[in-house]
């Protein structure tokens, strides 16, 4: 089994699973979803954060903090 078949039987099993059906135009958008954002989705969870201070305060809707300001 290729990884694109591990990918549809994923995906069908496990909405599936939630009683939700799937065809073959959902599986094209996903499958094109996951090549667009997957290799940088996987990039952001394998990266090593921890050198990374938080920002204290944190407000989304303004831009982030200078290192000094933190």
């Amino acid at each position: 089994m290729d990884a694109g078949e591990q990918f549809d039987t994923l995906v069908r099993l496990t909405l599936g699973r939630y009683g939700i059906p799937v065809d073959e135009v959902d599986l094209a958008v996903m499958r094109a979803a996951e090549h667009v954002y997957g290799p940088d989705r996987d990039a952001l969870l394998t990266a090593d954060l921890s050198d990374i201070e938080p920002e204290h305060g944190l407000d989304p809707s303004r831009a982030p903090m200078p290192r000094a300001a933190r």
